[in-house]
């Protein structure tokens, strides 16, 4: 059957908007104001409806197709008519309500990252007078490798990384802030039969009442340093344990990724003696894991911020240092 169009007056709410379709194939129009949102188009499930809004005659905004007797429709800018047809059935009433509007993004910010070691005064404003904060750990230590001569000795396990806390605070203008330091790596076995040393654990970062722990140390034999705990966050994250036994180390992802994007994590796991390789370290984008070493060589030191250091390998590497803590704020 050819379609012909059939303009029909247009039932309406304050909300809603109804065609009858009084026939399969024809096209119907119906005039009204519809404001640029969200719309549903329904009608019953086994009709198929096609729809077109248009600005004047000929302008086409938006086309869709119901699926299972409904859609959901974004009408980026106004319309003020809307042209249909059905499938199958008679007299089917096709329903478009509007749902939501639009609110336009007025939120940007200016984002503070403070890298200073041990204490200092956070002086930052804003003018709403708060700022979204995420404080981030120290990475621990890398443990160092064992020297045995044996095959399958393990190498030292990998630091962990720091933990990570963030909510939203009040900017007073003076807030102390501590950024813990990274853990030092472990030294490898100076003797045949010695085991490798453990690390130092990575030190706490504090702010506005959260504190993100600094990461675990890894040590001899493939100890593993476990992720730095956080508290006082609304949202608190343990970060990433290191790798032991030439593993990689676990990658933690970023809290409050609007603030910094990444990932931080702990170091890769030492390699056994004259066996395989290191692990990768954790993390990316705000921290990455040292990596673990590969046989008889020392455990990477990780790079950016709260991420542990690589273990040693076997036979007497030395474990890589975990890199630093960091405050990320976002002024808004």
């Amino acid at each position: 059957m050819a379609i012909s169009i059939f303009p029909v007056p247009v039932a309406s709410t304050s909300a809603a908007s109804s065609i009858v379709a009084a026939s399969a194939n024809t096209m119907y129009e119906g005039v009204s104001n519809f404001s640029a949102g969200v719309y549903t188009v329904s009608c019953v499930s086994t009709t198929i409806t096609n729809f077109e809004f248009y600005s004047g005659a000929g302008n086409l905004i938006l086309a869709g197709v119901t699926s299972s007797g409904t859609v959901q429709i974004n009408l980026a800018s106004s319309a003020d008519r809307v042209r249909l047809y059905t499938n199958t059935g008679t007299n089917v009433a096709v329903t478009i309500t509007k749902t939501a509007d639009f609110l336009s993004n007025v939120f940007s910010g200016t984002l503070d990252t403070i890298t200073t070691l041990g204490t200092s005064t956070y002086t930052g404003t804003s003018a709403s007078g708060f700022g979204y904060a995420v404080v981030i750990g120290g990475g621990g230590g890398g443990g160092g490798g064992n020297f045995n001569n044996t095959a399958g000795t393990p190498g030292g396990g990998g630091g962990g990384g720091g933990g990570i806390a963030a909510k939203l605070v009040q900017l007073t203008g003076s807030m102390t802030v501590v950024i813990g330091s990274g853990g030092g790596g472990g030294a490898g076995a100076g003797s045949f039969g010695g085991s490798g040393g453990t690390g130092t654990a990575g030190g706490n970062s504090t702010f506005a009442g959260m504190t993100a722990g600094g990461g675990g140390a890894g040590g001899g034999w493939g100890a593993t340093g476990a992720g730095g705990t956080a508290s006082g966050g609304t949202v608190n994250t343990t970060g990433g344990a290191g790798g032991g036994n030439f593993t990689a180390g676990a990658t933690t992802p970023s809290t409050y990724a609007f603030v910094k994007s990444g990932t931080t994590g702990g170091g890769g796991g030492g390699a056994q003696f004259n066996t395989g390789t290191g692990g990768a370290g954790g993390g990316s984008g705000i921290g990455t894991g040292g990596a673990g070493g590969n046989p008889n060589a020392s455990g990477g030191g990780a790079s950016g911020y709260g991420a542990g250091g690589g273990g040693g390998a076997s036979n007497s590497g030395n474990g890589g240092s975990g890199s630093q803590g960091v405050l990320y704020v976002l002024r808004f």
